[in-house]
């Protein structure tokens, strides 16, 4: 869609572009992969319509908050405050892989809880469900958060110093003085 400035030159909405563009490419037009392929060369773009970490997270929230959009904002902003935590300043790629990984598994198993929770005038079965699903979930989070502090185990640097006869490994920082 075009907009006409004051002087009558016609300009056209870069976003309007880019979601006509992105309707193509749903549809198969194969004209449209040098474009899109241009296009990706931005990272926020790749990283809004290509990670499928967030868009499953995108999809859980809809699911957790349905029409409530309070709640909504509310859960996004609490996983992106743990995603920053988790991550630190200046996590490696292997750990912001693992930190959206603990995230949606944090998710998922809150989610599991309250639902377990909220269940009223449920069967046996239905209970017996809810348990299995929030133990699954909570190992799959505990899974992930090892992983995250194996990771960064690994990351440390082990120092060894020989002072005499003697050998002491030292992994991680060096508080004090050696005798």
């Amino acid at each position: 869609m075009t907009a006409q400035t004051k002087n009558g030159d016609t300009i056209s909405n870069p976003l309007e572009s880019f979601n006509d563009l992105l309707k193509r490419a749903q549809n198969g037009d194969t004209s449209t992969l040098a474009e899109l392929w241009r296009a990706f060369e931005d990272p926020k773009l790749v990283e809004s319509y290509g990670n499928l970490a967030r868009q499953a997270e995108r999809s859980f929230i809809e699911l957790v908050a349905v029409d409530n959009l309070g709640f909504k904002e509310a859960l996004t902003r609490k996983m992106e405050i743990l995603r920053a935590e988790l991550g630190g300043p200046n996590p490696t790629p292997i750990e912001r892989l693992l930190v959206e990984r603990v995230v949606a598994c944090w998710l998922q198993v809150q989610d599991a809880d309250i639902r377990y929770a909220q269940a009223k005038n449920q069967s046996v079965k239905w209970y017996e469900y809810c348990q299995r699903r929030m133990n699954h979930s909570h190992k799959r989070y505990l899974s992930a958060l090892k992983a995250l502090a194996l990771v960064r185990k690994l990351a440390v640097p082990v120092l060894q110093v020989n002072i005499a006869k003697k050998q002491i490994n030292v992994a991680g920082p060096v508080v004090g003085k050696l005798d």
